[in-house]
């Protein structure tokens, strides 16, 4: 029978985030066993440094595991809850990554499901973001908001660089600084929760193997 596997990631340090990023504080406090129901997933976390090339060497090593989800966590200094990213695009990474280095194009060249899609300029989980932050905001105290703002930085790219591989099992999530407002484990209890509402939309659809 194979493993049942839940994939989280969390970026290194970056420009204005040189001693720690919020995301992988957070990620790194994650059980290493997720309990779902009458199955046990593990739960593997994996910490990206802010470069391109290296988000595209972990990305297949992910997705090569046949993950039931990935949930991608990166920090935004500018907000005080917890995004929920809609979708991610195509285009406009213009900037360099941590190590002063650019990206050949500022549009990405899709190789996954949309490959042959050459005026695709957007892609958009098939997870139901408006609902997972409307159960979260019920049952818990860290406030969570439905965003369209991934940017267009690591933060996109790696986002719509899984969702070319699978739109149903993939999600991102942008966490505040540490402590402004939440601490690290508070952080953590959401992206748990995050990931128990994902595995509850994929079985109602009959997504999970």
């Amino acid at each position: 029978m194979p493993e049942k596997i839940i994939i989280v990631t969390g970026f290194g340090p970056f420009a204005g985030h040189e001693d720690r990023n919020a995301s992988w504080e957070a990620v790194k406090l994650l059980p290493n066993v997720f309990h779902f129901r009458k199955d046990a997933y593990q739960l593997r976390k994996y910490q990206v440094p802010v470069i391109y090339e290296e988000v595209n060497r972990i990305l297949p090593q992910i997705w090569n595991q046949n993950p039931d989800l990935v949930v991608h966590v990166g920090v935004n200094g500018t907000i005080n809850t917890i995004n929920l990213e809609h979708f991610s695009y195509t285009f406009g990474y213009s900037k360099p990554d941590f190590a002063q280095r650019y990206l050949p194009s500022d549009k990405i060249t899709l190789s996954g499901k949309h490959a042959n899609d050459k005026e695709c300029a957007m892609l958009k989980t098939n997870l139901n973001v408006e609902r997972l932050v409307k159960e979260l905001n019920l049952e818990t105290n860290v406030e969570c908001c439905c965003s369209t703002n991934v940017g267009n930085y690591l933060c996109g790219y790696i986002y719509v660089k899984s969702l070319d591989v699978n739109q149903d099992r993939t999600l991102f999530v942008h966490v505040p600084e540490v402590n402004e407002p939440y601490t690290s484990e508070q952080t953590m209890t959401t992206i748990y929760n995050v990931i128990g509402k994902c595995l509850e939309q994929l079985a109602a659809e009959h997504k999970l193997s």
